[in-house]
């Protein structure tokens, strides 16, 4: 993944943002099209692409700035990467940016406005231009090549391995749910907090695995089912107190391995049910012997 720097931009003139205190859509669509202008002003950038919201029109009056400048040249990509970071604090009112280096050739720039706006611009060439997700949009292409790399690449994208990621999750459930009982048994309740948030989110990532939803960041968690959701929501712990934390706790693990037995309904498999006998004959045991 490479390292992330982080340095901070010092302003003496801060502006006043056009609605209230935050970007208005329109300071935002006039940011964009003056960045848009000035990457193709640049002969090493032979396209730039505007991904997710932005490529349809963003969502609603809060979405981010996220681009792409692909370079003809390998070679191209770090030069521009650094000299396009500093440009871009002189053309706009940065407050803050940092850099990440995402992966050979691929480098990310995350900049916030005064007015709260925030700007990611990835710099990769187009041997690395792949299509991650399914919304893009296509500015110019000197090359040429580029809506047809991303088109291909979206359709041939790998298919997530279902099995794979139920497995890894079933196989460390026990992990979680042991050291929540050994937190609570030895009077740890902030560290028996974070297990069990563990077991919660894994028991999210099988549903977000099942049906397509992108559980990272918990982008589409809100859009599963209100069942599902409703569900999740009694695994919040109400208090630090042992009796509300072990309530919690077995509600988590319900939620889990619900989510785990549909898994094995769907794969033909009988592992599911292993797990939760094992644990709940484990939880059974220190709920006898506080």
């Amino acid at each position: 993944m490479g390292h992330t720097t982080t340095q901070m931009t010092e302003r003496t003139e801060p502006t006043t943002p056009e609605h209230g205190y935050h970007f208005s859509p329109a300071t935002r669509e006039a940011t964009l099209n003056r960045l848009l202008d000035a990457l193709q002003s640049d002969k090493r950038i032979t396209g730039t692409l505007v991904v997710g919201s932005g490529a349809v029109g963003f969502e609603d009056i809060y979405s981010d700035i996220d681009l792409c400048a692909v370079t003809t040249l390998a070679e191209d990509v770090k030069p521009a990467f650094q000299e396009w970071g500093a440009k871009i604090c002189e053309m706009l009112p940065i407050f803050h940016h940092l850099e990440s280096v995402r992966a050979v050739n691929v480098y990310l720039w995350v900049f916030l406005l005064e007015n709260f706006l925030e700007i990611d611009l990835c710099f990769l060439c187009l041997d690395a231009l792949r299509a991650t997700r399914r919304r893009w949009r296509t500015v110019f292409d000197r090359s040429g090549r580029i809506e047809s790399i991303m088109q291909s690449s979206w359709e041939n994208r790998p298919e997530p391995n279902l099995e794979a990621g139920y497995r890894s999750r079933l196989n460390s459930s026990w992990h979680y749910i042991i050291h929540a009982v050994i937190a609570l048994q030895r009077k740890q309740p902030w560290r028996a907090l974070y297990e069990i948030e563990q077991i919660r989110n894994q028991a999210i990532e099988l549903r977000g695995l099942r049906v397509a939803l992108e559980t990272k960041r918990f982008r589409h968690v809100d859009g599963m089912s209100e069942d599902f959701l409703t569900g999740v929501e009694q695994t919040l712990v109400p208090s630090l107190s042992k009796v509300d934390m072990m309530n919690a706790l077995k509600t988590a693990i319900a939620c889990f391995f619900r989510e785990a037995r549909r898994f094995d309904k769907m794969l033909n498999l009988t592992l599911a049910e292993r797990f939760e006998t094992k644990m709940q004959a484990y939880l059974a045991h220190f709920e006898a012997n506080p």
